[in-house]
């Protein structure tokens, strides 16, 4: 990732966070702010209502009261005036005193006089929907419930809001009495009006936000009561909590309930949340201009990271990416007095220790008689001294740059690749020896030690080491391997490696399920050429006898000298019928008289037995005493090939 991408994701996940943070904080401070300002103001409104309803109370219970305790009144209830309803009561005056019915109630709460103004049954605003039957069944229950709220006050003029039969109604109520109220009471005055339609306009009018009358069985979970404004209400008046139909009002409801803790009526009132959208408009344009703000600022930002350090940073970094081994010398151009000046100085103050200590390293490698290298992880040579070009017949430029595998045979090239994934997987240090092509084109046997190299974060990055030449040590284990494993006289195999031979063949063939044939080939009358001729002319009969069997044999490597005038072949993958076929060609070619220096020797002849794996035996003892008694065998006539027969051991042993 490029340093602007870096400073990008620097910045602007931190602008984006603090404007997140600004929404957040205003989202939690100042919206729920306005949103408590407009649940008190939703509240309030409910308090007003609250309150407009009882001042219509008190209202009523004013009149009621100017009629209750008049001696007109108490007279009336005691038989006189009986032109009082029609001076006092009459619709007129029921109309303007914005009553709809007054009933005068006695003692025994039996109607002494009554006068209705009420609207039809169709006009009425019912609160469940279903109008009373009749305005008569609407009337006696009003004056059921009125008898029974006057048993439940002490009091000598109480009202209550009431839903009777569904009809939301506002009832006052008080004690008939004298002027001075010293007289008994002589029943009870009820007058009232229901809240109809325009009623209830009227109060929509006097309400900011929007008014409904509910039934009273309206779920609402909780409530909180409200305090009465004065003693004279029969009524409990209780809040719900606020509500959100959706994003734009809120809700709440008022309920009203009798003195026996019945609920009558609801009043939902809706409003706007004014301040809450008016506070997000607020907020959106204020983090819109934060927005702004920001990424002008951020742009100003990038100008001045992008002309103050970017481009100082992308030249030093030219620079430093044009110092390579062949610019020595070469220094930042940077000259600033601030943090980058000062880095640049001091990047070129390591330049030089750098160069000080590569100079240093290299005349301690080159000083050094053993080869050093490096090799990359990907195998190209990296390094190299002056030693090892000379130990290798190379100029350092022909070697640097090349993979290390042309130097190797592609057997050793595949082995040295599995040493380095040792090394790797172990991190350990490897020996690995092998022979190398000189520049000359020449093998030359080398040896070297490498390990890791890793970088300053601790990551594999390749490959050193130290070769030697080790040419005169193997050629001089060749030379003892020569004479543990070699014939002295004839050169071939000797009985060792013979029985090394032949054991790894039989494993190899029982692994594999193969097959094996052993070849035993004595040398008949070879004692006569000792006694007749002396042992040098022996020596180069063998001689003679030894090169034709190579010549005669494929893998002459299989042809061995036990000792004496005996020889044996190893032929593995062989049956009988290839066994036969060599040995008569062995035949054919040992009959021929050999010439040594002057004399010809053409009476000594070879006797050949065969015995073959797994038919004759299944380990190397009894396989070399199967083909040693078919040879004994072979040796009765002379000069033939005999193939060994288990009969022909048990008969020898017997015979023995």
């Amino acid at each position: 990732m490029t340093l602007r991408k870096r400073l990008f994701w620097l910045f602007a996940p931190l602008l984006v966070l603090a404007l997140l943070f600004a929404y957040g904080l205003s989202q939690s401070l100042i919206l729920s702010r306005f949103d408590r300002q407009d649940a008190q103001l939703l509240e309030g409104e409910a308090v007003r209502l609250q309150n407009l309803l009882e001042q219509n109370l008190r209202r009523n219970l004013d009149l009621v009261q100017s009629y209750a305790q008049w001696d007109t009144s108490y007279e009336f209830m005691h038989g006189q005036h009986p032109d009082y309803l029609r001076r006092n009561a009459d619709p007129e005056a029921l109309s303007e005193m914005n009553f709809d019915f007054m009933v005068f109630l006695d003692l025994q709460g039996r109607v002494h006089a009554e006068q209705w103004l009420p609207p039809t049954l169709t006009d009425m605003f019912v609160l469940d929907g279903q109008p009373p039957r009749s305005l008569e069944a609407l009337r006696r229950a009003i004056l059921e419930q009125a008898r029974g709220l006057i048993q439940t006050s002490d009091e000598d003029l109480y009202g209550a809001l009431i839903a009777v039969q569904g009809v939301p109604l506002n009832l006052a109520m008080g004690s008939i009495q004298d002027n001075q109220s010293t007289l008994p009471s002589a029943g009870t005055l009820i007058a009232g009006h229901f809240l109809d339609g325009e009623r209830s306009e009227n109060l929509q009018q006097q309400i900011n936000g929007t008014l409904r009358l509910l039934a009273a069985d309206h779920s609402v979970e909780r409530w909180a009561p409200l305090p009465s404004p004065g003693v004279f209400s029969l009524n409990r008046a209780e809040l719900s909590q606020r509500h959100l139909p959706n994003e734009e009002q809120q809700q709440i409801l008022l309920r009203f309930s009798n003195s026996l803790g019945q609920p009558q009526m609801l009043f939902e009132l809706t409003r706007d949340r004014r301040l809450y959208h008016e506070g997000r408009k607020a907020i959106a344009i204020f983090l819109a201009q934060a927005t702004g703000v920001s990424l002008l600022a951020l742009l100003l930002i990038y100008l001045g990271l992008e002309f103050a350090i970017l481009r100082r940073v992308s030249r030093m970094h030219q620079d430093i990416a044009a110092i390579g081994p062949d610019s020595s010398q070469q220094r930042l151009q940077d000259r600033g007095t601030d943090e980058l000046g000062r880095l640049a100085c001091e990047v070129n103050r390591m330049l030089e220790r750098l160069e000080q200590s590569e100079t240093r390293d290299r005349e301690i490698l080159d000083a050094i008689q053993d080869g050093y290298f490096e090799i990359a992880p990907d195998g190209q040579v990296q390094a190299v001294n002056r030693a090892l070009c000379n130990l290798l017949d190379y100029p350092a430029e022909a070697m640097l740059g090349q993979s290390y595998e042309r130097l190797l045979s592609r057997e050793d090239a595949e082995r040295a690749r599995q040493d380095f994934a040792l090394a790797l997987a172990n991190n350990e240090q490897i020996r690995f020896s092998a022979p190398l092509r000189r520049g000359d084109g020449s093998l030359g046997h080398y040896e070297t030690r490498f390990s890791l190299i890793r970088d300053s974060q601790g990551h594999f990055a390749g490959f050193r080491g130290i070769l030697r030449d080790i040419s005169e040590q193997v050629a001089y284990q060749n030379q003892l391997l020569d004479l543990a494993y070699r014939d002295s006289l004839t050169g071939l195999g000797n009985r060792k490696a013979f029985s090394e031979q032949l054991r790894h063949a039989l494993d190899k063939a029982q692994r594999e399920q193969g097959r094996l044939a052993l070849l035993y080939l004595d040398l008949d009358r070879f004692k006569e050429v000792n006694d007749r001729y002396g042992h040098d002319v022996g020596d180069a009969l063998l001689q003679d006898i030894a090169e034709r069997l190579r010549r005669t044999v494929r893998q002459p490597d299989r042809v061995y000298r036990l000792g004496g005038d005996e020889f044996t072949l190893v032929l593995p993958d062989s049956n009988s019928v290839a066994a036969q076929k060599l040995a008569e060609r062995l035949l054919a070619e040992l009959q021929n008289a050999a010439q040594i220096g002057a004399l010809s020797i053409d009476f000594v002849t070879p006797s050949i037995g065969i015995a073959l794996y797994p038919d004759h035996a299944q380990n190397p003892e009894a396989l070399i005493k199967a083909a040693d008694s078919a040879m004994y065998e072979a040796k009765r006539e002379r000069n033939r090939v005999d193939l060994f027969h288990p009969r022909l051991l048990s008969s020898s042993t017997q015979s023995g």
